[in-house]
Order: structure tokens, then sequence, then C-alpha cells
């Protein structure tokens, strides 16, 4: 289906697509609110700009889709494969993009916020800018992600990978992490603060300048813990915030050391 069918037949009031291939279709700026093209075929489909807020995209197909700028507010994209697509700027808040494939995905400044990413694949993506306030990542996989400058207020990633991705400058507050994999992170000026670690694993990160103020890091494990030598090439962990303010119960330092402090019964 070419873009001028699709067009006139949703003038119509048509809004039923599922199915239908729209592969390569120029659909910049289109107005397609409510549409529904669940399993849809997508791939290198140009829908930037395009509001689609409310659609149905589940199941679709739109690998290294253009979805620049677009609007998918409250849209359903469970299951979605979004591998390599352009989301860059995109509104995607209270979307459900569970189980999606965003494999390689540029997700630069978009609104992710109440969006629902649990169990959905970002490895290798692009979340710089992007802000998940309020956003479920439970058992998410951002494996080796650029997530600097990610904004993760009150954000449930309990279960995420978040394995060898780079954390620069991102903000962490009253975030959950429970039993999260940040293994070999790159932690520059990250800030973790009344934030729930519990059993976290920081083995082999790279901190400068990190602060865990008012955190959990009940079973946490830090062992392993450098500095990144590109600020300082001292063999000292440089943690900002007050440790004194942190839950530490079992947790293990970065010099394989137990600490508990502030721990009560």
């Amino acid at each position: 289906m070419n873009a001028e069918e699709l067009l006139e037949r949703y003038t119509s009031g048509e809004r039923d697509f599922a199915g239908v291939d729209l592969s390569g279709v120029d659909l910049n700026k289109a107005n397609l609110l409510n549409i529904n093209l669940a399993n849809a075929n997508l791939i290198n489909a140009n829908l930037s700009y395009a509001d689609l807020s409310g659609a149905d995209l589940s199941n679709a197909n739109s690998i290294n889709a253009n979805l620049r700028c677009i609007d998918l507010i409250n849209a359903n994209l469970s299951n979605a494969n979004l591998s390599e697509a352009n989301l860059d700027g995109a509104d995607l808040s209270n979307a459900n993009l569970s189980g999606a494939n965003l494999r390689e995905a540029w997700l630069e400044g978009a609104n992710l916020s109440g969006a629902n990413l649990s169990n959905a694949c970002l490895e290798n993506a692009t979340l710089h800018y992007t802000d998940v306030t309020d956003a479920n990542l439970s058992g998410a996989n951002l494996k080796n992600g650029f997530l600097s400058r990610l904004n993760c207020e009150n954000t449930n990633l309990t279960g995420a990978d978040l394995s060898d991705a780079d954390l620069g400058e991102a903000g962490f507050h009253k975030a959950t992490l429970i039993g999260a994999n940040l293994s070999n992170t790159k932690l520059h000026q990250t800030g973790f603060w009344n934030s729930d670690l519990t059993g976290a694993n920081f083995s082999g990160a790279i901190m400068d300048e990190t602060s865990f103020d008012g955190s959990n890091l009940c079973n946490a494990n830090l062992m392993g813990v450098r500095p990144d030598p590109e600020y300082d090439d001292s063999n000292t962990i440089n943690l900002c915030g007050k440790w004194e303010d942190a839950t530490l119960c079992n947790t293990i330092m970065p010099d394989g050391t137990i600490r508990n402090d502030n721990c009560t019964a």
C-alpha cells in the first residue's frame, strides 16, 4: 500500500490497517491518530514528525524506520521490532513498548516518561538525554547502551541489565534498581539519590564523582570498582555524596571488605 491510498482511506474514516505492507512508505508529518498498524510492515518507512498518538503498532516490523520526532503518546508498540529505528526526539510518553526490540535504536532526547518498556531489548541503543521518568524498565536489556544524562526519576529498573553501558551524568532519583546488573558500567558524575540498589551488581564499574546519597545498597556488590583513568590516574575511588546517608548492609566494597553502615535489623 502506498502513502496516498493509506491517507485517503484514513481520511474516509478507516482506522484498521493491521498487517499492511508500508515498507519504504513516506508518511512524513502525517496525522494518523488511533490508527491500527498491528503486524504492519514498516521497514525503512518514514514517519518522522507524524502524529500516531493512541495508535496500535503491536508486533509491527519497523526495522530501520525513520520515526524521528514522531508522536506516539499512549501508543501500543508491544513486541514491535524497532531495531535500528530512529526515534530521536520522539514522544513515547505512556506508550506500551513491553517486549519490544529496540536493539541499536536511536532515542536521543526522546520522551519515554511513564512508558512500559518491561523486558524490552535496548542493547547498544542510544538514550542520550532521554527522559524515562516513571517508566517501567524492569527486566529490560540495556547492555552496552549509550545512556549518558539519562533522566531516571522514579524509574523501575528491577532486574535490568545495564552492563557495559555508559551512564555518565545520568540521574537516578528515587529509582528502583533491585538486582540490576551494572557491571563494567561507566559512572562518571552519575547520581543515585534515594534509590533502591538492593542486590545491584556494580563489579568492575568505573566510578568518578559518583553519588549514592540516601540510597539503599544492601547486598550490593562493588567489588573491583575503579576510577576512570581519563579523569584520575590514582587508584582512589572518588564518590561524591554522603556515604553516611546511604544504607550499607552486607555491602561488598571495591577492596572486597564488607560494610554495614546504617544497617538495622
